[in-house]
């Protein structure tokens, strides 16, 4: 049987025991992760703690909600020791319809992708890129595009000092003034959010950030989040000498450099833009497929408020 909990319901240990010990292991399930990216998320549970779908709930017009929160690409179905197959992802979804009934977005990894088909649901399929760091640097770096190899090299052409740092700052200031283009307007609540993850992840040291230098001035830089199985490149900024000097491809380079020969994953987190995509490609990122689902079963008159709304609110980065 599948049960619903509160936030002050769940153990924290039994809960975070239980993603440490899943195949599927995401730093984003873990309970410190979703009390930042998510405060007041909820659980959906099964048996002990022996399988749980986080539920990062909000509430719009009046009911509970879930939406896939920033900084936070993947959750889904966890199991210690084991991958949930069709049967157990259904019961998950018919508990989570049950207690939800308005889901914008959730986001399932790429081993629930077969299994997820339900009822008065949506699941459009996503694609992520990542790399698989096992082999030596050298067979890595042969994978690279033939333009990624031209832009390497011009890129340790110029002048750049790189220096890790704790402070994420600069890295915003460099987004906010030059990144923004093409998503809207950022909501100033989104670079706090990241501020205060950053944060938590340097107590737990599970955070680089690497910025690039020239004339004493940050043009660029890239943050990991790392984990055992995978590190995930989770924000980066530049300025235009930043872009021009390919400061983020010797960046990531150096990362790759740093990691390859270990068994994990250097998640690019790419979002549907197909020009990111074609850069993490470049590096020779392989597709990871993974979906969202989107279900709606609102009253009709909250629906036609919805409509409202979205014709009349400007786009933007406002979670």
């Amino acid at each position: 049987m599948v049960c619903y909990l509160a936030r002050h319901q769940i153990d924290d240990k039994a809960y975070d025991r239980c993603i440490a010990q899943s195949p599927q292991r995401l730093v984003y399930a873990f309970s410190w992760y979703l009390d930042v990216v998510s405060p007041g998320w909820q659980l959906l549970m099964e048996g002990d703690y022996e399988r749980v779908m986080p539920l990062p709930v909000r509430f719009r017009y009046g009911v509970k909600a879930v939406i896939q929160p920033l900084f936070c690409h993947q959750l889904g179905v966890f199991a210690a020791h084991e991958i949930p197959d069709v049967a157990v992802l259904h019961r998950f979804l018919q508990a989570l319809f049950q207690h939800i009934r308005y889901i914008p977005a959730y986001q399932f990894p790429a081993a629930h992708s077969p299994g997820l088909v339900a009822e008065a649901a949506q699941f459009v399929p996503m694609t992520n890129q990542v790399l698989n760091l096992q082999k030596p640097y050298a067979e890595l770096a042969a994978g690279y595009s033939k333009d990624r190899k031209v832009n390497l090299r011009r890129g340790w052409q110029r002048a750049w000092t790189f220096a890790e740092t704790d402070d994420v700052n600069p890295l915003i200031n460099l987004f906010g003034e030059y990144n923004t283009a093409g998503i809207g307007r950022v909501a100033p609540q989104a670079y706090e959010l990241l501020r205060r993850l950053v944060r938590v992840l340097q107590e737990r040291q599970q955070v680089r950030i690497r910025v690039a230098q020239q004339n004493g001035r940050i043009e660029g830089g890239c943050l990991l989040v790392t984990d055992i199985n995978r590190v995930i490149h989770l924000f980066c900024s530049a300025s235009p000498e930043g872009r021009k000097g390919n400061a983020r491809t010797v960046i990531l380079d150096n990362f790759i450099r740093e990691y390859a020969g270990r068994p994990i994953w250097f998640d690019f987190e790419s979002p549907e833009v197909a020009s990111l995509a074609a850069f993490n490609r470049s590096f020779g990122a392989e597709p990871e497929p993974y979906v969202r689902l989107v279900s709606n079963r609102l009253p009709g008159p909250i629906r036609f408020l919805q409509q409202l709304k979205a014709w009349f609110s400007p786009t933007g980065l406002s979670r």
